[in-house]
């Protein structure tokens, strides 16, 4: 079973404005509207690609009952940690020429109470064996060292750890040396590793100085470029073999779903990739169905080549 632990869940409206007007009145038009967070997302694609999945979410006052119901539809199991406030909104604004702002509130307030709740819901369930995915920003209250803490509880009772987080939380939850897998894209690992990342012989040496802090997987996403699977010993590199048209909010969220529900292996990349990369062009968080996954071609390099210049370099 693939566990997920979403403490900052949000309901993600995706919107097309023919161009944004600062300062005025924007006509807009709701292209999707979707239950998101990063570990929702993660349960969603598994539970299309046919993954036993349970998801561990954050549920406010406001906003709650519409997720359990999206959830129960999608035929998500789940389990809702109540908290008081509004479930957050992310906005994602879409414009004609394919210019893409994101606004993303906060979200509802943690407390010690709380996630000691999120910590319960973990320990109902049987995690031997089991993949617990602990994914997306942290709440306002949550102190840095949340994923840490609960990775460390979900080692205890046997779970194997993935962690895609950013920032401190990340770098506070490596510490654990519980973590067995994480999910970044080149600019989180670069944020980890301090320093910006240009090619993918870059990518490779600092996922290899994180592998060395005790992770044994790191499957870097490079959007364009595809994705990096990286343990101490080996590396493949695999991407679409055709550029996707479309908006990848959420791609990456598949990619660690069917990565981990196909093995997380390096034989597992290929079809990570091409689950990922056929969501870049569906609207807002929707997930692909087998079909259109297995129409995407991709190519995989086992030789990468380490001396190619990524596309998004910040």
């Amino acid at each position: 079973m693939i566990v997920t632990v979403t403490l900052n869940p949000s309901i993600d409206r995706t919107i097309a404005v023919e161009s944004l007007v600062r300062g005025g009145v924007n006509r807009a038009e709701i292209i999707a509207l979707d239950a998101g967070g990063k570990g929702v997302n993660v349960s969603r694609a598994l539970a299309v690609y046919g993954a036993e999945t349970h998801a561990i979410m954050i549920g406010a006052a406001l906003g709650g009952q519409w997720f359990a119901d999206v959830l129960n539809a999608s035929a998500v199991p789940h389990t809702t940690v109540m908290a008081q406030g509004v479930t957050r909104s992310n906005i994602t604004l879409v414009e004609a020429d394919g210019t893409v702002t994101k606004i993303n509130e906060p979200g509802v307030t943690l407390d010690e109470s709380i996630i000691s709740d999120v910590e319960a819901a973990l320990g109902a369930l049987d995690l031997a064996d089991a993949w617990v995915v602990f994914a997306g920003r942290l709440n306002p209250g949550a102190p840095d060292d949340t994923y840490l803490r609960l990775a460390r509880f979900a080692a205890a009772q046997g779970a194997k750890v993935a962690v895609d987080v950013s920032g401190k939380p990340l770098d506070i939850a490596l510490e654990a040396g519980t973590v067995d897998l994480i999910k970044p894209n080149q600019h989180e690992l670069g944020e980890i590793v301090g320093r910006t990342l240009g090619t993918i012989g870059e990518v490779i040496a600092a996922a290899r100085e994180v592998i060395s802090r005790g992770v044994a997987t790191v499957v870097c996403s490079l959007g364009r470029d595809g994705a990096l699977y990286i343990t101490a010993d080996e590396v493949v590199h695999a991407e679409a073999a055709t550029v996707i048209q479309g908006t990848p909010v959420g791609a990456g969220d598949i990619l660690l779903a069917t990565f981990i529900g196909g093995g997380a292996n390096a034989d597992a990349l290929v079809g990570a990739v091409r689950w990922s990369a056929a969501s870049v062009a569906l609207p807002g968080t929707a997930i692909p169905t087998h079909e259109q996954a297995a129409a995407i071609p991709v190519t995989r390099h086992a030789e990468p080549v380490l001396t190619r210049r990524l596309n998004e370099v910040s």
